[in-house]
Order: C-alpha cells, then structure tokens, then sequence
C-alpha cells in the first residue's frame, strides 16, 4: 500500500449505490481525509443515502455537505466529481462506469468490473480516450505484504512457481439472496465465483503471474434457492506449467468468512488468510524459515509515520488501501494497482470457467467468443425448485 499524496486540495467523490458495501467505501474515502472529500452519494431509493450516512456515522455538519441524488446523471451534471465509486449491482458496473468516464471522472468499479467482456472493452476504451483511471474492487491486491511479495516472486527470489490453491467460504444464508431480486442471478449479479470469490481469484493469478492457458470448471446449485452457482470450482493451467486449484462456495455458515491462499514454488511457499475479519500470513524459504517478520519490516518502511498509523488504524476496512492506492494513483498518473485491466482478466477467468461448467470441456484464453455470461437456465433442476 503506497500513502495517497496531497495537494492541498481535495479530490470530490461521489459514491454510486448506497448498499452495506458502500459503507466501506465511505469509511475509507472519510480515513483519507483531506486528500478527498465526500461530496455526493446516489441511490435511487428514498432514504437510503440518509441511512448510509448514519451506519457510517457521519456528522451533521458534514452530512450537510454531501449532496444527494437518483441518478449518476443529475449527479454529474450537478457536481462533475473528480472520483466516481460504483457499487451498485455488478450488471449495471458498465453503463454507470461509462456515463462516469464521459463527465471525465476517475472510475472505481466494485469487483466484478462487468459481467461481459465487451463491456469491460468498452470502459477501458472510453477510460483511455478521456485520460482518466479506471480501478477495480479487488482489495486483495491491496492487503498489506502483497506488493512486496509480488515484486520477489517477479524478481525470481523464490525460483519456479508450482502450484497454488485458493478457498472462499463466504457464505450467505437464504434470506441474503430473498433481500433482493437481483441478488443470485445470471443477469445483475452471478453466483459464488462472479461475486463472493472474483477477486481472491484475481489476487491469486496476479501472485502466480503466468500467462494462463486453460480452464477447467465445474459448478453446482447445493444449497439455496437462487439462478446461478452457490458452490463452483476449477483448475487452472498456465503456459509454464503451474496449476492453480480454485474454489468458492456460500453454503457454508454466513458468521464464518473466509478466504484461504497457498502459493508453492521451488525455493519456498505462502499462506495467507482472511477469516472472520483477521488476516494471517506465513512466508517461508527454500530452507523452511519462516520470513514472514523480514516482509512486516519492509511493508512498514514504505509508509511515512501518518501512512503508518492511518493503515494499521484502518487494517479492519481492507477498502481504506485500495482508496489510498487509487487517490495516490490518480494524483500520480501511474494505473492503480487494482486497475481496469486486471479486472477484465479477472472476469475473463470466471467467465472461461462458467463456460467450461456449461460445456463440460476445457476452455482455453483468451476467450475468442461468446465472451458474455450465457448461464440462463444451465442450473435449473431440482435444486432450483427446492
């Protein structure tokens, strides 16, 4: 995580959606402060800007403040933010991300980026013809040690990757997906992979950093009423051989989240999880020592003592990094470290991989065609009607 630089005026951000998620925007965009401000937040249900604002705490006096609106459009007509988070149902991220690039804004989309590969295409085109960032909600990118660790897996310090693993048990009980007609379906959201472990998946294909080659998956509707996957895995092959086991599921207890990570290679291995809202990682050497201490020490080195602080102040809200990396990025002209393309390679994955499940064969990148999520139907059956 880099420490967002400031000056001396802050950048205006209007937060799209007024879900539990957008809590965590906020709160993160409010951590930053000075260097961004909110300035306005859009929902187009009554009440529900006013109700984020009190889950969140925010004053009265700053409360104030914050503009309301029902649309992106009155609201970028109105205000022309600097920063536009979108975090609203992941079938309407394209649309909204591009009326947001149009008005010239800096884009942070909730993971996934889109549901459609075209529409991804589509924002990064737009993104590049007006000059702005487009960052993608994987906050995995942005969990403290990870930089690091990326960089000397690149520089060849623990030789050869082999293999990898990721687990995500997010999950959600029946009335998690009764709150919302979109929430579960193949339209507005997708399953288990598309929405609940996209960007664990992400994080683990940047760790492991190959070209990838093919997919093979499978998934399964085991548990609630809902179109798409609850549980779903796959394996994934790169060019250099490594093989990546990946998996996530909902079925499991909705008070017991985690996300389990493994990285194998010839000079050492990681660990790392997030469970229940605590993070832990172990790092090892070719010798069998643990190193994870020598990789604490440098991530703090790279923060000023205000970044020190406000980041293990901010350890429990894993979206405070990925804002300070953006606003940082944005401020800088360098791409986020969560940006758009990394997000469209992200979707691309569980896309290949729902393809593969619906096909019964492996599926080889990039994908030429079809490169929508064309489920409808494929899981109906008893589970469905259960």
């Amino acid at each position: 995580m880099v420490e967002a630089r400031f000056d001396g005026k802050p950048l205006q951000l209007a937060v799209v959606g007024c879900g539990v998620v957008a809590r965590k925007h906020v709160k993160a965009a409010r951590a930053l402060s000075p260097g961004v401000r909110l300035a306005a937040l859009v929902d187009p249900v009554p009440g529900a800007a006013e109700r984020l604002m009190t889950a969140c705490r925010i004053p009265p006096a700053e409360r104030a403040r914050v503009s309301v609106f029902p649309d992106l459009a009155s609201c970028l007509s109105a205000l022309r933010p600097d920063l536009v988070a979108i975090t609203t149902p992941s079938g309407s991220h394209g649309d909204l991300a591009l009326q947001a690039i149009g008005a010239g804004a800096h884009v942070l989309v909730e993971k996934p980026m889109t549901l459609d590969l075209a529409d991804a295409d589509r924002v990064l085109a737009a993104a590049r013809e007006a000059g702005v960032s487009v960052a993608v909600g994987h906050i995995y990118r942005c969990f403290p040690l990870v930089g690091i660790l990326v960089g000397d897996l690149r520089a060849g310090r623990f030789g050869r990757i082999l293999s990898g693993s990721v687990h995500v048990r997010w999950g959600h009980d029946q009335a998690y997906y009764d709150q919302a007609a979109w929430r579960g379906t193949w339209a507005a959201d997708g399953g288990a992979l598309m929405n609940q472990s996209i960007h664990a998946f992400d994080l683990m294909a940047w760790l492991m950093g190959g070209e990838p080659a093919c997919i093979r998956g499978t998934l399964a509707r085991q548990a609630r009423r809902m179109e798409a996957e609850d549980y779903g895995a796959g394996i994934l092959e790169f060019r250099d051989g490594a093989v990546c086991l990946l998996e996530g599921t909902t079925t499991t207890d909705p008070r017991d989240h985690e996300a389990l990570f493994f990285l194998q290679t010839e000079g050492g291995s990681v660990r790392a999880g997030l469970r229940r809202g605590t993070i832990s990682v172990e790092i090892r050497d070719a010798r069998d020592r643990n190193v994870t201490g020598s990789y604490v020490r440098r991530w703090l080195g790279t923060l000023g003592s205000v970044g020190r602080l406000r980041a293990l102040r901010n350890l429990g809200n894993p979206h405070f990094a990925l804002y300070a990396d953006w606003i940082d990025a944005v401020r800088t002209g360098r791409a986020p470290v969560a940006d758009g393309q990394s997000g469209r390679q992200a979707l691309e994955m569980v896309l290949a991989l729902y393809r593969s499940a619906r096909t019964g064969t492996p599926v080889s990148f990039p994908l030429a065609s079809g490169n929508t999520m064309d489920m409808a139907g494929f899981l109906d059956g008893p589970a469905a009607e259960s």
